[in-house]
């Protein structure tokens, strides 16, 4: 079969380049596209993808984000329209979802963020089939106009699909090396739409670190310019603001510490046995949620807390050696996603 993958993000065009590899070993044809949207077309280039980049994201604003999703959607009609493709398949891409079912192509969906509301329902009722981890129950799907049946999910969280496979990683560069004994924060993605109507400053937080630990280097990880130059006006001189694109996997590994204002890095660094810390500005979601029962991630709601629990993790160092045993242990055991993936897209073409 000859497969549209839409990926849109950093996260999505490492995942999907799993996929990608498992389907062509499957003798199927694949073509990506992505979106000019922050360092995703870093990725492509650090990891020497091949991915169109067709259409941008449309901003911190509602209007932004329809007006760049329509121009966007316009554009692929003329590229999927010229490809022929016999099936696509999206981390719930709006723009590949609408232009899929418009045309007459299956499109399959992946997503771990039921949280996103807005863009489950733009894409999961369009969808033959969403692909899901484990940890998400059936019921959090309800309501988003997708059957039971039509839902597979696989044991694993997302980053699995990557970090079962480091000799697929770049090697690291001086950019990810400044990360080694750091405390690094990953800032939150505060121009999603889930949460542009929620306060996400987080400079009273990055104080409060900084002068827990003023021996250490704070590494704050931004997701846009706008992140960079707000937290680049502290004047912290253990506080560094890193401006460059990095591979996330290659940068946690080596911290001390991580916090985690976001969701993918956090699995990353839990699985890979960092001391990880949510520090997420929004409610809990179920992957976080998967990771605090199992004892793989601490969760701070407050300034206060957040250090505390800091304090405890960065001396318990017999705690820090058992949990690189345990999440080596557990992400053996996990399933490959794009295996999982490649399968049912191998036993539709049969």
């Amino acid at each position: 079969m000859k497969v549209w993958i839409d990926a849109l993000t950093p996260k999505q065009l490492i995942f999907f380049d799993a996929v990608s590899r498992r389907l062509a070993q499957s003798g199927h044809e694949v073509i990506a596209t992505t979106r000019d949207y922050h360092d995703a077309t870093y990725v492509v280039r650090r990891l020497r993808l091949e991915a169109n980049v067709v259409g941008k994201h449309g901003g911190a604003t509602l209007r932004g984000k329809l007006d760049a999703s329509l121009e966007r959607a316009r554009e692929l009609v003329k590229f999927v329209t010229a490809s022929k493709f016999d099936l696509a398949l999206s981390f719930s891409s709006p723009e590949a979802a609408r232009v899929a079912f418009g045309l007459g192509i299956p499109h399959l969906a992946v997503n771990d963020s039921p949280h996103a509301v807005a863009v489950a329902k733009l894409t999961l009722p369009l969808s033959r089939l969403l692909f899901a981890p484990y940890v998400i129950p059936f019921s959090a799907w309800r309501g988003f106009g997708i059957s039971k049946e039509d839902i597979r999910m696989y044991k694993a969280i997302d980053p699995a699909a990557w970090l079962k496979h480091p000799e697929r990683w770049p090697e690291p560069n001086e950019v990810e090396r400044q990360a080694t004994g750091a405390i690094v924060v990953r800032l939150e993605e505060s121009q999603a739409s889930y949460l542009l109507k929620q306060r996400t400053d987080a400079v009273k937080t990055i104080e409060s670190l900084s002068d827990a630990f003023p021996h250490m280097k704070l590494l704050l990880l931004a997701r846009y310019g706008e992140q960079e130059k707000r937290y680049s006006q502290l004047t912290r001189a253990n506080v560094h603001v890193c401006a460059s694109p990095f591979f996330g996997a290659n940068m946690v590994r080596r911290a001390a510490l991580f916090v985690g204002r976001g969701g993918t890095m956090n699995a990353e660094a839990a699985l890979l046995g960092v001391p990880t810390i949510s520090n997420y500005p929004g409610e809990k979601t179920f992957v976080d949620s998967f990771l605090l029962k199992s004892g793989l991630m601490a969760y701070a709601d407050s300034d206060r807390a957040l250090v505390r629990v800091a304090m405890k993790l960065l001396d318990d160092k017999s705690r820090t050696k058992e949990l690189k045993k345990r999440t080596k242990r557990l992400l053996q055991e996990m399933e490959d996603p794009s295996d999982v993936i490649a399968q049912v897209i191998d036993e539709l073409n049969d």
